[in-house]
């Protein structure tokens, strides 16, 4: 009677083990499905954006802008390509020099608030922004166009623009920290208030301090000496 009491009794805890080993391979295979769910929400965003940037309509490609920002946001696996795209998409948007006839570019920039295109603005504020750009890594927008453009009080640190023409741009109050301007034309930018602590200007064209063309850094133009009067 005893033997099969305890035989009773190891039974039951068996099958009790294999309940609960069951509730966890259960929980676990949950979880795994949830992960691929949530990966493939984010594989399907990730190529609808992507479509967007692709369409042949300014707002869709706006959009299409804003979209991957939000991407970046709720899945840190994807802001590296995010980044990269969007400077890939700035790029090819606003090349310099211009791929289009000069005067088609100049009327179109006449269109746009900030002297950009609406989609390309949209990607500049949304790297700006940095949610898809990795501690320590730059943005590569060399030889764009971003005459004009109104980029005040944006985070640009670890921005790459070298060989890119910002002639005119408002870059005041913005953070510039090892940037680069390398061969970049900045005539009349004003760049009032702006952090340049490591920033490289090696070759650019001296920007202006609200106009006044004197490059960071630079030495002031030495005195002219008055013209000698005539002897006494």
């Amino acid at each position: 009677m005893a033997v099969n009491d305890v035989r009773d009794t190891l039974l039951q805890g068996l099958a009790a083990a294999v309940a609960l080993g069951g509730v966890g391979l259960g929980g676990v295979m949950t979880l795994r499905q949830i992960r691929v769910t949530r990966e493939g929400q984010f594989i399907d965003r990730f190529s609808k954006a992507i479509d967007q940037l692709s369409s042949d309509h300014l707002g869709t490609r706006m959009g299409g802008a804003y979209a991957m920002e939000q991407i970046a946001e709720a899945a840190p696996s994807y802001r590296g390509h995010i980044g990269a795209l969007l400077a890939s998409f700035v790029r090819q948007n606003a090349p310099w020099p211009p791929s289009r006839p000069p005067e088609e570019v100049d009327a179109e920039r006449q269109r746009y608030t900030g002297g950009l295109r609406d989609d390309v603005g949209a990607a500049m504020a949304a790297l700006s922004r940095r949610a898809m750009i990795l501690p320590g890594t730059s943005i590569e927008l060399e030889k764009v166009d971003l005459r004009g453009a109104d980029l005040a009080g944006c985070d640009l640190s670890r921005f790459c623009f070298a060989g890119s023409n910002l002639e005119g741009a408002n870059l005041s109050g913005c953070d510039l920290t090892g940037a680069t301007f390398s061969g970049a034309i900045l005539k009349d930018a004003d760049i009032t208030g702006a952090t340049l602590t490591g920033a490289d200007f090696d070759g650019a064209e001296p920007p202006g301090t609200a106009g006044t063309g004197v490059a960071p850094g630079a030495p002031a133009a030495p005195a002219r000496s008055p013209a000698p009067g005539p002897a006494s």
